[in-house]
């Protein structure tokens, strides 16, 4: 039998992209679909590896409810990749309304942590997590203040949890990419767990875009 990967939001084209590789791998998947970013995919009807659950990312007994979901499938959960894709209005901070910071950080921050520390408590003893930050633009755009917000606490978390390690051991794994498509970024965070296997991880695994002459020195690298 394969490995058990969750995967959580299948519905964005990155989260869809893992649960393809994965499934390609041979592993049996269990994706997350979050109520707030609803977008039809051909490929999310569940099969006999495949379980979709849906995710109501404000919710933490929501969040209980879709690892119950998955141990409950598959027995166990040995991988889990968590994507940090945020989507908020783009404005100046003092055009923002109240309603939306307070949407954005439950959403996007209350969520997260949920899943997280579920995630840390149900992964099997020799599972790994991995925190995906993903940003389609590329790295030199300044980002609006709250989005910028929201991914910055994402990466401190990461940084937080490489750096002391999840409970027994665990290993935490923090990756990034900036103006890539989804396709390929999807394909090195696969390859990646599968080469580093348990080894642990204290820096951000960062993939490059492909460009010219320099397309073979695709590599993982330091921050």
């Amino acid at each position: 039998m394969g490995r058990v990967v969750l995967v959580s939001d299948v519905q964005t084209p990155l989260g869809e992209e893992l649960a393809r590789r994965y499934l390609a791998e041979g592993a049996r998947v269990a994706v997350t679909r979050s109520n707030q970013q609803s977008r039809e995919s051909p490929m999310v009807s569940e099969s006999d590896g495949l379980l979709l659950t849906d995710w109501n990312r404000r919710s933490p007994i929501s969040t209980r409810n879709v690892l119950l979901s998955v141990a409950n499938h598959f027995g166990r959960i040995d991988e889990a990749v968590v994507v940090h894709c945020p989507t908020v209005e783009a404005s100046l901070l003092s055009e923002t309304t109240y309603e939306s910071i307070e949407r954005a950080v439950d959403v996007w921050l209350k969520g997260t942590l949920f899943l997280v520390k579920g995630l840390l408590e149900a992964l099997a003893p020799q599972g790994r997590l991995a925190l995906v930050h993903y940003t389609p633009q590329d790295a030199g755009t300044s980002l609006p203040p709250l989005e910028a917000t929201l991914r910055g606490a994402f990466k401190a978390l990461a940084q937080s949890l490489m750096d002391t390690g999840g409970p027994r051991g665990l290993p935490v794994h923090g990756i990034e990419s900036f103006s890539t498509p989804a396709r390929d970024f999807a394909g090195f965070i696969v390859e990646t767990l599968i080469a580093r296997g348990e080894k642990p991880s204290g820096k951000w695994l960062r993939f490059q875009p492909r460009s010219g002459l320099l397309a073979p020195l695709r590599s993982l690298m330091g921050s």
